[in-house]
C-alpha cells in the first residue's frame, strides 16, 4: 500500500482509532452496568437513558462541543469516555508510525484497543472480562499466523509460558499468605499478552509492568481512601501497558541495552 500518501494514512489511522475508542467506551459502560453489549444498537445516556443521535456520538468532537454533558438532561458524561478515545487514538497513531499501512497495524490496533478497554474496566471494578482475556487470547493466537512478529511458534510458547507462570505465582501466593494476591483475570490476561509478545517479549513486558505498577501503587496509596500498604491495585492495566510498550519499542530498547552493557 505504498501508493497511499503518508498524511492520508495517518489521518485515516486517527479516525479509525477514535471510532474504535468510541466503541470501547460503549463496551466498558455496558459491561460494568451488566447490560447487553449489542443492545440497544444506538448509544444511550447512562443518566437519562435517552437514545443519542449520531451528532452526539462523534468521538472526541461531540464530547468537546457538548462540554462533557448530555444534550438532553445536562448530566456530566464523565471524563472516562474522552480518556478511552484519546488512548485508542494515541495507540493507532503510534502503531501507524511503527508499522505503516500494513496488516500488522490493523491487527495490533484491534488487540490493543481491547487491552485499553480491559484496563479501564479493571481500574473501576478490579475485574477483567473473559470476553477480552479469553477471546483476545484466541484472536492473538490466530493473528500470530499473519503477523511478522512474534510468529506463531513464539506466540504459542509465549502464551503457555506466561499463563502458566502467573498461575503458579497465584497459587504460591495463596499458599504462602492464605489470601488472594493475583487475580485469576490477570492469569487469563497473560495468556493473551504472551501470545501478542511471544516468549522473547515476556521479560520486557513483565519488567515494564512491575516498574510502572510500583509508581501506580504509590499513587493509589496516597490518594484519598488509600489503605497504606494494604491498598489493592489492579495489575491488569500495567501488564497491558508493558505489552503495548514492547510492541512499539521493546525490541529497540532490548537491542540498545545489550549494546551499552
Amino acid at each position: 500500500m505504498d501508493f497511499i500518501p503518508q498524511w492520508a494514512f495517518f489521518f485515516a489511522a486517527a479516525v479509525i482509532g477514535l471510532e474504535l475508542g468510541g466503541l470501547a467506551t460503549i463496551f466498558i459502560q455496558r459491561w460494568i452496568d451488566e447490560l447487553p453489549i449489542l443492545k440497544p444498537g444506538r448509544s444511550i445516556c447512562p443518566a437519562c437513558e435517552h437514545k443519542l443521535s449520531w451528532r452526539d456520538t462523534i468521538p472526541l468532537l461531540s464530547f468537546l462541543l457538548l462540554k462533557g454533558r448530555c444534550r438532553h438532561c445536562g448530566e456530566s458524561i464523565g471524563g472516562q469516555y474522552i480518556l478511552v478515545e484519546i488512548s485508542c487514538l494515541a495507540w493507532s497513531l503510534a502503531l501507524a508510525h511503527r508499522f505503516g499501512p500494513t496488516l500488522d497495524w490493523a491487527i495490533l490496533l484491534i488487540l490493543g484497543c481491547m487491552l485499553i478497554a480491559a484496563s479501564f474496566i479493571d481500574f473501576e471494578t478490579m475485574l477483567l472480562p473473559d470476553r477480552i482475556t479469553i477471546g483476545g487470547t484466541a484472536m492473538a493466537l490466530v493473528a500470530s499466523f499473519f503477523l511478522e512478529s512474534p510468529g506463531w511458534r513464539n506466540a504459542m510458547l509465549g502464551s503457555v509460558a506466561a499463563g502458566t507462570f502467573f498461575w503458579v505465582l497465584q497459587q504460591a501466593y495463596r499458599l504462602w499468605r492464605k489470601e488472594e494476591g493475583l487475580g485469576t483475570g490477570d492469569v487469563k490476561l497473560m495468556f493473551m499478552l504472551g501470545a501478542m509478545t511471544g516468549l522473547t517479549g515476556l521479560p520486557f513486558t513483565i519488567l515494564a509492568a512491575t516498574t510502572t505498577s510500583l509508581l501506580g501503587t504509590v499513587f493509589f496509596m496516597l490518594r484519598p481512601g488509600g489503605q497504606g500498604m494494604k491498598t489493592r491495585i489492579p495489575f491488569g492495566p500495567f501488564l497491558s501497558l508493558g505489552c503495548l510498550l514492547y510492541i512499539l519499542y521493546g525490541q529497540q530498547i532490548m537491542q540498545w541495552w545489550l549494546m551499552v552493557r
